[in-house]
């Protein structure tokens, strides 16, 4: 046992031996193919398309996270399939322009943390892009792709009638109130009453206060009642996502160093059939 352990251990060292003296008689290939491969690494990261990345923070109290992954789905499979005029005629891009796109995702804002009720409506746009020159337009696209769903746009009205018959009917109580008010003033309502009524003139302030700052909730709750709303817009970085100059470095030397490796083995090959060519003895011996 210890025996077949020594050789084991012999064959190693011979194995590591003939490595190295393989590395040193071909270390002037290896380094040329490496800095070459390096060179190549460099050159790719230095002249391939720049691509950015931007995000866009949404709100909307319409839109579910599922709905609108499976909206934006779309939008990213004709990216894929590079249906550049379907994908321009829906986010409002020429055809050439949507050619920059390489990606668009949605997702909600706090997907990995617990969200409360009133934080499911925050959703983050990412684009991936090769010209930021079309943010603007593109971020205007995308909203208005959002706001012209059938299902959105109905959802849209529906909200608005509800805000809309709500203020009418706090307006025509704050007026009746505001009539009701003016015959306290008068004294015809006490004169009518003929003193039989025990009433505080001060609750009907109170009251048309309390209606007034309903109705300004609810008007501005009209304001808003759009599908989407922009929160912050896509901002320009002057950072590129891809390439990355440390990967496109380490893929080109290791491109190098594995021609080279081909290169070594072909040389070694070649070396073994020349050899079993010239003494043939030894082959037939084998």
């Amino acid at each position: 046992m210890e025996k077949q352990t020594g050789n084991d251990e012999i064959d190693l060292v011979e194995l590591l031996v003939k490595a190295v003296l393989l590395i040193k008689r071909n270390l002037v290939q290896i380094i040329i193919f490496f800095v070459v491969g390096t060179g190549l690494g460099y050159a790719y990261a230095s002249l391939a398309p720049k691509v950015y990345e931007s995000k866009m923070l949404i709100s909307s109290e319409i839109l579910t996270e599922s709905y609108s992954e499976k909206i934006f789905e779309t939008l990213q499979n004709l990216v894929k399939e590079q249906n550049y005029e379907d994908l321009s005629s829906k986010i409002g891009l020429t055809v050439d322009e949507s050619k920059s796109v390489s990606k668009i995702k949605i997702e909600s804002a706090l997907k990995d943390k617990p969200q409360k009720e009133e934080e499911k409506r925050f959703f983050l746009i990412t684009v991936e892009l090769t010209d930021q020159s079309i943010q603007p337009k593109l971020q205007n696209g995308l909203i208005q792709f959002l706001q012209q769903i059938d299902f959105v746009k109905v959802r849209v009205e529906q909200r608005k009638k509800y805000y809309s018959d709500l203020i009418k009917q706090i307006d025509t109580e704050i007026q009746s109130l505001e009539e009701f008010k003016s015959k306290i003033y008068d004294g015809n309502f006490f004169q009518n009453s003929k003193g039989n009524v025990m009433f505080d003139p001060t609750t009907v302030n109170s009251k048309i206060v309390e209606l007034t700052k309903e109705r300004i909730n609810y008007q501005n709750a009209l304001e808003t009642a759009n599908s989407v709303q922009v929160v912050e817009g896509f901002t320009q970085f002057d950072k590129p996502i891809w390439p990355k100059k440390s990967v496109s470095l380490a893929a080109g030397a290791s491109l190098g160093l594995f021609l080279v490796g081909i290169m070594i083995a072909f040389k070694s090959i070649r070396k073994l059939v020349r050899f079993a060519e010239e003494h043939p003895s030894q082959k037939a011996k084998s």
